[in-house]
């Protein structure tokens, strides 16, 4: 049965999502209408039910979005801006938590006057701002779940699939395939839910809970199932170079697989290093980290 059809009783909202909207650079007019909207997103976010899954306070995801405003007219509120959303994943038996998604969103505009009213149902998703918020709920609680179990966020993708449709006839940028941006919302989508890629599922849930989640007890277990991950994320970036989500996966990982890898046998060190800067070749300086020091690994 559907996750999101499921006769559960339902105990709190999902998301712990911090939402900050930034207003440096708008230099006039009345920027009060910024901490009202900051106010009113921050109760979107988190103030619905996304799912209809029992989540416990201490349950809840950590996540966090940003709204650098980068033009505002102040006479009919059409507002410019980058939006930029992160998602944590806590790691088993450890206070560390993963990066499991970043994304930089700037197609992002939308209309807003102090005291708006943000309406959105998933029949009827209103606005450009409260779509694509809810999209992006939905791409973190996928994400989130697919990391857990296996295709455990598929039904989630798909309601981020469903925005997207119903977002067609708006007239901002960020929906459709035919624009320039090949990371927009259409594409991240397209990507997680195109069946020709569903391995990024297999990846997500072989790199965190076989691989993130066993750190503390088999550290040697877990750096081989994330060397599976890896290796299988490189056979679909050989399928289709370019995709979406590997991009979003990848954004924020290098640190962390230099501290994953660092105390690793020599053999196992140069595997790894080889096959992370193929993967990611703008952090070739990083990856190289690996074959020289001991560090611990995260946890």
């Amino acid at each position: 049965m559907s996750l999101l059809l499921a006769p559960v009783f339902l105990q709190g909202q999902e998301l712990d999502c911090k939402v900050n909207v930034v207003s440096t650079k708008i230099t006039s007019g009345d920027k009060s209408v910024f901490e009202v909207l900051s106010k009113a997103l921050n109760q979107f976010m988190n103030g619905r039910r996304w799912t209809n899954i029992r989540f416990q306070a201490q349950e809840k995801i950590p996540c966090s979005m940003t709204i650098d405003i980068q033009e505002y007219n102040s006479g009919n509120g059409q507002v410019k801006a980058y939006l930029s959303v992160q998602l944590l994943r806590p790691c088993f038996k450890s206070t560390y938590s993963s990066t499991l998604l970043n994304v930089i969103d700037r197609d992002f505009s939308f209309q807003y006057v102090k005291n708006d009213p943000l309406d959105y149902n998933d029949n009827s998703i209103g606005s450009n701002l409260t779509a694509t918020l809810a999209f992006y709920a939905y791409i973190i609680l996928g994400n989130y779940f697919d990391s857990f179990a296996p295709r455990g966020g598929a039904v989630f993708f798909d309601r981020a699939s469903q925005i997207v449709m119903q977002a067609q006839s708006f007239a901002e940028q960020g929906w459709r395939s035919s624009e320039r941006n090949d990371k927009n919302r259409y594409w991240i989508s397209e990507s997680y839910n195109n069946a020709n890629y569903q391995a990024i599922h297999e990846v997500l849930y072989r790199y965190f809970r076989l691989g993130m989640d066993m750190m503390y007890d088999d550290p040697a277990t877990a750096r081989a199932n994330i060397l599976q991950a890896m290796e299988q994320l490189a056979q679909l970036r050989k399928q289709r170079p370019g995709l979406a989500c590997i991009q979003l996966f990848m954004e924020a990982r290098a640190d962390e697989l230099v501290n994953i890898y660092q105390p690793a046998a020599q053999a196992e060190k140069q595997e790894a290093t080889d096959l992370f800067i193929s993967l990611d070749a703008a952090n070739v300086a990083t990856y190289k980290r690996i074959l020289s020091g001991n560090t611990a690994v995260a946890r």
